[in-house]
């Protein structure tokens, strides 16, 4: 009669004590007399009995019914964790005229004692999965609400190796063709599987070093961990993990992925051609307007919410209606005294900001030149096409000229807290001035400084509407007692 070893771990990574649960199981066969001539082994949970090698070692024992004397298991927890599956595999086995044998739990036989204890360690084994899979459940939970992923990494991320405690990281190969391949979805002019063929020639393989599934691709497309999301089931919450693509950008892919883009091209929020863009809201929904070129050549800012599309406005109107309001304004002699300290505040964090900005913005030139070199690499090789490649090429060259203005944009905005301390001094006074002489973030922080709420907008009343509070409070305040205590006032004559 020949003789079967059963052995099972939960995970690839508990795959280390396969071995030792084999060699508990031969050694306990040599002192029973028993001939192995089979081991089947599982990396699979025992909750369900679908193991493949299990089904494996019942498909041998019927095809060889009669042959097989025992199937030997480290403890009856390797077969199953469930009473009612240890008992229709003990009892298929027995069908077969197959005797379990347990290493661990060597009561276990055919009598009335025997089928007691395998039946009382079942239920103690069943309790033990349902007990741990229930502090799994907590722990994977609190977890999630942390905003920490705890699952196996996704493709461009990596686990840590200093314990569950910490999140996920940054893959510093993959990451970059991951980021890749959404910015190709966003621009409007690939299908997913084109862009999937680009970026697998450009290099992305999996751990494993194979090519990336179709299925895998089109769900990371849609995978919101990569925009800094943690998902579990309804549970959604941002992630402390680094995102490797912006919200924005996941954004469009989505809307392109659903057919609802409309344009080729991602919009930025921080566009020279629209200061005002998301700063000013749609005074019925309170969104804030998203702006664009409409018929090539006419720049609109509008209400994008379904249902809404309130708002559609000329962007030369809507930004003269903003430069008349701020010419509204001048700042009261209390304010120019306190301007010194409000003036580095606002030096401070635009140091910081500018800071980030140009370390980010390195490492997208950096990952960008990366690309470049990649793209040729394969083009050499044959393994992109000259259409691809020539897409891909002029996609990188765009992207470097846009990277490298910014970074420029943002070194020709450095001065001394001196210098910026005296032009803000001298320019506030006359604020429309100061509008139409400061470049980008100026003019944004100029807006987070005076309006740090947003302005609202609509097509009946423009900026003159109740939900501008703080604007109408100023309003009513020089109205009522020209009083002298508000930071900014209506001058003489409106």
């Amino acid at each position: 009669m020949d003789d079967l070893i059963y052995a099972r771990v939960s995970t690839r990574e508990q795959s280390d004590s396969l071995p030792v649960q084999e060699k508990k199981s031969k050694d306990f066969a040599k002192t029973q007399n028993l001939n192995v001539t089979h081991v089947f082994t599982d990396a699979e949970s025992a909750r369900t009995t679908g193991r493949p090698q299990l089904q494996a070692l019942l498909a041998f024992c019927k095809k060889h019914k009669g042959r097989i004397g025992n199937v030997i298991v480290a403890d009856l927890s390797r077969l199953a964790r469930n009473v009612v599956d240890q008992g229709s595999l003990i009892a298929t086995l027995a069908e077969l005229g197959i005797r379990l044998r347990s290493v661990d739990e060597q009561h276990i036989d055919g009598t009335a004692s025997g089928k007691f204890m395998a039946g009382m360690t079942g239920v103690f084994n069943q309790y033990f999965s349902d007990s741990l899979s229930e502090r799994t459940k907590y722990r994977m939970q609190a977890a999630v609400k942390a905003g920490r992923f705890v699952w196996k990494a996704p493709l461009g991320y990596t686990n840590p190796k200093d314990g569950a405690g910490s999140t996920i990281k940054i893959d510093a190969e993959r990451a970059p063709l991951v980021r890749k391949g959404f910015e190709l979805m966003a621009s409007g002019n690939y299908h997913a599987d084109d862009v999937l063929r680009t970026i697998t020639a450009l290099g992305l393989r999996t751990e494993r070093g194979a090519m990336l599934p179709r299925q895998t691709w089109h769900a990371m497309l849609r995978n919101p961990l990569y925009a800094g999301w943690v998902k579990s089931g309804d549970l959604v919450v941002r992630g402390v993990h680094p995102p490797i693509v912006t919200q924005q950008l996941f954004d469009k892919v989505q809307e392109v992925l659903t057919g609802r883009s409309k344009t080729a091209q991602t919009r930025q929020v921080l566009n020279p051609e629209f200061p005002l863009r998301q700063f000013i809201r749609c005074a019925k929904c309170n969104k804030g307007l998203t702006a664009g070129i409409a018929k090539k050549k006419f720049r609109y800012y509008w209400c994008y919410k379904p249902g809404c599309r309130s708002v559609f406005v000329p962007a030369d109107e809507l930004e003269h209606a903003f430069v008349m309001w701020l010419g509204m304004y001048q700042p009261t002699v209390e304010y120019l005294a306190i301007l010194p300290d409000v003036a580095k505040e606002v030096w401070a964090k635009r140091q910081e900001q500018a800071k980030q900005t140009s370390r980010a913005l390195t490492i997208r030139l950096q990952e960008q030149r990366h690309l470049n070199s990649e793209a040729i690499k394969a083009k050499l090789k044959g393994e992109l096409a000259e259409e691809d490649f020539a897409a891909l090429k002029q996609n990188i060259i765009e992207e470097i000229a846009l990277i490298e203005g910014q970074l420029s944009a943002l070194e020709s905005e450095r001065s001394t807290m001196e210098v910026f301390i005296a032009q803000t001094q001298r320019e506030l006074i006359d604020l429309p001035s100061a509008w139409a002489k400061a470049g980008l973030s100026e003019r944004r922080e100029l807006c987070s400084m005076l309006f740090p709420q947003g302005l609202v907008w609509s097509h009946s009343m423009g900026f003159l509407n109740s939900q501008n509070t703080s604007i109408m409070q100023d309003l009513r305040a020089s109205w009522l007692d020209d009083s002298d205590d508000v930071k900014f006032g209506v001058p003489d004559g409106i």
